[in-house]
Order: structure tokens, then C-alpha cells, then sequence
């Protein structure tokens, strides 16, 4: 079949998937925007019309961040047809007056906040990791930093010094830990945790760390049968194992060039 020029963009348009097709993105409706909007702590919204072709554009990209978030009991990603009837009344709430129109609208009621950056899935993972407090990477991985604690790291690069009281430092990180947000105190615990660790045993905290850090790659590793929000835990705790593992590496290292120099 032949086409026209001038009706060819729409045959190539209506032939692309469009936000209604997004995978991982939740469909929303007038009908079930309050609940599904209660769930997290906001999500980032996508009010579009089927036949927009800047809709149908953005829809991979929309995939892809949505997929980063599959999962996770923070933040989601979600859509809803503001062409329609029923929902027409909602757009006007949010002031739609064009397509895609993007925000983010926090739970129980929050003013939304517009989405005014780049439409690519590096800007929109940085613009959810800076409201949802998480640590994503294009294709869900989480970051080397997710879950370090700054506080925790600076006492822990003085706990493996040569001269250090290890028990006076592992004292200030239980204190420091009591005065952290709910969300970071189980990390936080992880720190001391594995400070305990060192100050039983250097030798056995070493042999631990390598086969903890063993066991949460391979827990890691297992995406799909691990809970998001779980499996964000694993990766955190690794990244802070890291963090000792590389101080006590940056230490050995010092060592044996002061003794290549004597």
C-alpha cells in the first residue's frame, strides 16, 4: 500500500507504541488515582493522549524508567490517558493543557511538583532519586554510594588506621547511628556491625567481609525473585563492606611503600 507525503508522519505516528503500551508504568484512571497515588511516597506521572505524537516518542525511555523503579515500595512510575472523558476532570485539577505533561505527585495529598528536565533516562532517574531519597542507575542498578554514610565512612577510615582505638570509634558510630533518620539507622547498624567484627577479630572480620560480600552478590544477582526494596538493601550493604575493604586496601598499599622506600 502507498502513501501520500503529506499523511505519511500520521501512518508512521499511529504505528508507534504509545504511553499506553509502557511496560512497568502503572495505568492510572479518575477511578483509581487516590489509592494508587497512597501507596508510595509520590510518583512521577505521565498525563498524555493516545494519539500524541511526542507521547508515542517518550514511551522506551518511559519503559526503561519505570522498569528501574518496578518494584520498589518509595517511588513509581505511572501514566494516565488525559484524553479521555472520565479523566478530563483530574487533568484540569493538575493543569494539563498539553501532551505529554509530566509530574510528580507525592502521597496523601501533596502540591505535585512539575517535571521540567530533559526527556532522556538519565535526567529522570536523577530528578526521582533526588525526591525518593534512592540511588538508581539506568537499568535499576543502584550506585557505588547507595547506602554509604558519609559520617559512617570518615569513622570508618580513622577505624582501620594504624593508631586507631577501635572501640572509642566504634562507640561514636552507635551514637552517631542513634541520631539518623528511620530509613538509614539499619545501615547504619550494618556499620557497627561489622566495626564489632574487626574489634573481636581483624583477621576473622577480613575472612567475613569477603564472604559476606560473596553471599549479597549472589543474593543480588537474583532480580525477580528478590523484593525491590530488598534487593536495594543487599546492594547497599555490599557497597558498605566496600568502604572498609577499600580503606584497609588504601592502608596496605601505604605500607608497603614506605617499605620499598626504607
Amino acid at each position: 500500500m502507498k502513501y501520500s507525503l503529506a499523511i505519511l508522519p500520521f501512518v508512521i505516528g499511529s504505528a508507534l507504541a504509545g504511553l499506553e503500551d509502557a511496560k512497568y508504568s502503572t495505568v492510572l484512571s479518575a477511578k483509581n488515582f487516590d489509592e494508587q497515588r497512597d501507596q508510595q511516597q509520590g510518583t512521577l506521572t505521565a498525563f498524555f493522549a493516545p494519539w500524541c505524537g511526542h507521547c508515542k516518542s517518550l514511551e522506551p525511555t518511559w519503559t526503561k524508567v519505570a522498569g528501574a523503579f518496578e518494584g520498589d515500595d518509595r517511588c513509581g512510575v505511572a501514566h494516565l490517558d488525559a484524553d479521555q472523558a472520565d479523566n478530563k476532570a483530574l487533568s484540569a485539577k493538575y493543569g494539563v493543557s498539553g501532551f505529554p505533561t509530566l509530574k510528580f505527585i507525592p502521597s496523601n495529598g501533596k502540591p505535585a511538583i512539575d517535571y521540567q528536565g530533559a526527556r532522556s533516562e538519565d535526567a529522570m532517574l536523577e530528578f526521582l532519586n533526588k525526591h525518593c531519597g534512592t540511588s538508581k542507575l539506568p537499568g535499576g542498578r543502584l550506585s557505588a554510594m547507595a547506602g554509604r554514610i558519609p559520617g559512617l565512612d570518615a569513622l570508618a577510615s580513622k577505624f582501620l588506621g594504624p593508631d586507631a582505638v577501635r572501640t572509642d570509634i566504634l562507640a561514636s558510630a552507635a551514637a552517631l547511628a542513634t541520631t539518623l533518620k528511620d530509613d538509614t539507622t539499619a545501615l547504619a547498624e550494618y556499620y557497627t556491625k561489622v566495626m564489632g567484627k574487626f574489634v573481636e577479630s581483624a583477621d576473622g572480620a577480613k575472612e567475613w567481609i569477603a564472604k559476606e560480600t560473596e553471599r549479597l552478590g549472589k543474593l543480588a544477582s537474583k532480580k525477580g525473585a528478590v523484593a525491590g526494596k530488598k534487593l536495594d538493601e543487599l546492594t547497599m550493604k555490599k557497597n558498605i563492606l566496600a568502604a572498609f575493604k577499600y580503606v584497609e586496601d588504601t592502608a596496605e598499599s601505604v605500607v608497603d611503600r614506605i617499605k620499598e622506600e626504607l
